[in-house]
């Protein structure tokens, strides 16, 4: 018998897939949910039954937007770049190869966890990751973030994130620009798969954001909400677990990062502990 054998989990996160370069007005990330999450695809080979039904669509700036442009066009100024996700990765990979086919020199890049890291180590950029961890404190305790005085840091990123890397660089004296590459955006197209699923099975749920679970929430039907936060859920962090604990969830379990490997020896660990 498979180690997840009979187990049904509920994944939330969009596929990621490269920029649509055939768009004229915008770049589009797909999220289609034929493009399977490797994590998941490696949770069917031991057995569980896995349902990618993402609740968050992933909308990229378009081509004619004039800061995203005008901060690209500027990239040699800065000292240091940063990439907050996988998604923030590819646009800033796909816009830098639009206007610089050739990357200047002197730039030092940084990313949250190797999911971000790996679009610019697939175009031949050396980027620094924290050991452990993945998030925004993990990084800001990296000793190259740490003196940047006088520094400007350009964070590459989606809109409605986190403003903690931003104003911590800020107060160690950097000038920090923002460029955001996307926005994120409900999909309720999932409602009716997502209701489906919580009445007829009792999936393990997988977040990896505090966005996911409010877009989650607002997508599933009031009468079916106490069903959703009785289940099983599992986070990549304190800050994520205490936000589900404050939006109703009674059974929260922390991974020790978004990190495919972290994500499933939690997994494992609930499942042998559940049965």
């Amino acid at each position: 018998m498979s180690a997840l054998t009979g187990l049904h989990i509920l994944g939330l996160r969009a596929s990621v897939a490269p920029p649509d370069l055939g768009q004229p007005s915008a770049i589009n990330v797909s999220h289609d949910t034929s493009v399977q999450d490797p994590l998941l695809a490696r949770f069917e080979a031991l057995g569980a039954t896995c349902h990618n039904y993402p609740v968050i669509k992933i909308e990229a700036a378009g081509l004619d937007d004039a800061m995203v442009k005008q901060q690209v066009m500027g990239f040699s100024s800065y000292s240091k770049a940063i990439v907050i996700s996988r998604h923030a990765a590819q646009l800033a990979v796909w816009w830098l190869d639009r206007y610089w086919p050739m990357q200047p020199v002197g730039i030092d890049y940084f990313a949250v966890g190797p999911a971000s890291a790996q679009p610019l180590l697939d175009n031949d950029m050396t980027v620094v990751v924290p050991r452990s961890g993945f998030t925004s404190e993990a990084l800001l305790a990296l000793p190259a973030l740490n003196t940047v005085q006088g520094e400007k840091i350009i964070i590459f990123r989606g809109g409605q994130g986190r403003d903690l890397l931003r104003h911590t660089l800020e107060t160690r004296g950097a000038s920090v620009d923002c460029c955001e590459l996307y926005r994120r955006v409900v999909d309720s197209r999932y409602c009716e798969a997502i209701v489906e699923l919580l009445r007829v099975q009792s999936p393990l749920v997988l977040v990896y954001s505090s966005q996911a679970i409010d877009a989650l929430l607002s997508v599933v039907p009031e009468a079916d909400r106490v069903t959703l936060t009785h289940l099983p859920i599992i986070v990549p962090s304190e800050r994520v677990a205490n936000l589900a604990r404050n939006r109703g969830f009674d059974s929260v379990h922390l991974a020790a990062s978004a990190h495919a490997e972290d994500v499933e020896h939690s997994v494992l660990d609930w499942y042998t502990r559940a049965r």
